[in-house]
């Protein structure tokens, strides 16, 4: 990936938590606040994650054609009202990313049945957590059902990554987190950096 990519694309991440006896009206909120994103000028589309495990748990993907666009959306008509209404319901974590590697997607990542959602910190050597993320989506690569990955690191803290792997079928997701090769290189990428993994799906209609 080239530098002015880097430079050029930006991914907003935000993590949403709802409050109690929320989660369906955060769920509908949610939807609506990432049709509007979507709609805005300068944004290149994204995905809504729900953490099944984790119920009321949703991370919000938006990638924009670089930081004046993601600016210049805070100041569109609607926007504060929208996040208001959604932050309302649920406490809300923002970030900041760049995208550091990624494999081509055979399956775009909003068509995915299965996401892996891994988030890390990394102390030092972040070349070799990048590079064992690397080997763990290599993995994953060549088996039937694949979908695609992506890392991004932190622009607002860099010790910080958020890495995605996605499947098109639970079947293939199931296979491939069982095999001894993917459990393998886990274990290497855990030796690297505090690491934290969840099982996500896309929100359909966000």
């Amino acid at each position: 990936m080239s530098h002015r990519d880097l430079v050029d694309r930006v991914t907003a991440v935000e993590h949403f938590t709802a409050a109690p006896d929320s989660d369906k009206a955060l769920a509908a909120g949610v939807r609506d606040y990432a049709r509007h994103r979507e709609g805005l000028r300068g944004c290149d589309g994204g995905v809504t994650l729900r953490l099944p495990e984790r119920p009321g748990r949703y991370v919000r993907m938006d990638r924009w054609r670089g930081m004046t666009a993601l600016l210049r959306s805070t100041h569109q008509r609607g926007h504060l009202h929208r996040l208001a209404l959604v932050t309302a319901l649920a406490s809300a974590e923002h970030e900041l990313a760049v995208s550091v590697g990624s494999m081509p997607a055979a399956v775009p990542l909003a068509d995915a049945s299965r996401v892996v959602l891994v988030r890390a910190e990394v102390d030092e050597e972040p070349d070799r957590f990048e590079m064992s993320f690397g080997a763990l989506a290599g993995q994953c690569v060549t088996a039937e059902g694949y979908g695609g990955s992506e890392l991004l690191r932190s622009v607002v803290d860099p010790r910080c990554y958020t890495g995605l792997l996605w499947w098109g079928t639970a079947e293939a997701h199931d296979r491939a987190l069982a095999g001894p090769g993917y459990r393998d290189r886990l274990s290497s990428l855990r030796s690297t950096a505090r690491l934290t993994e969840h099982r996500a799906e896309p929100l359909r209609g966000a």
